[in-house]
């Protein structure tokens, strides 16, 4: 668990295209104690675990709507993502770890249209859905769980969160 840390950084670079960046920050917990964070955000990485603590300089990186991916729905297009964050745990035995993807995005478009698409998407897939409010819940075909809260922003923008959880 200690190098968990040092093994996400790839994950976050691949993403880097420079200008502004989206902050990426991913907790992870194992049972037996060991912990461990890491943040990026404005081209500074700062990573901690247990018996490691260091903090870098890296290129930017700004995730677009094409890198998220919910089992096959993408974001609405040209949607811009506001946050990326990642909690695990490692559960002893067979236990089942426990794990959540939570991102923060805003699209370009009406609440309907944005509704619209993820409704199509959704269904498209084969998910197990449902009106949430102004978004959805329901679960993936994998039998991972979802939420999408959406609220109008005035005009043609929406505000949007997607939280998953792993199966």
């Amino acid at each position: 668990m200690r190098r968990l840390p040092l093994l996400l950084l790839p994950l976050a670079l691949a993403a880097c295209d420079g200008g502004t960046s989206t902050p990426v920050t991913i907790d992870v917990k194992s049972d037996d104690g060991d912990n461990g964070s890491f943040r990026m955000e404005n081209g500074t990485v700062s990573i901690k675990g247990d018996g490691f603590q260091g903090n870098f300089r890296v290129p930017q990186i700004k995730m677009k709507a094409d890198d998220v991916d919910l089992d096959g729905v993408k974001l609405y297009p040209k949607s811009e993502i506001a946050g990326f964050h990642i909690t695990g745990s490692d559960k002893p035995g067979k236990s089942k770890d426990g794990g959540k993807v939570l991102i923060d995005f805003t699209s370009p478009a009406s609440l309907a249209a944005v509704q619209n698409w993820f409704r199509d998407g959704f269904t498209r897939k084969g998910f197990k859905f449902a009106a949430k409010g102004d978004g959805f819940a329901g679960a993936t075909s994998d039998g991972g769980t979802f939420t999408l809260d959406l609220s109008a922003d005035g005009g043609a923008k929406v505000k949007g969160r997607m939280e998953m959880a792993g199966s």
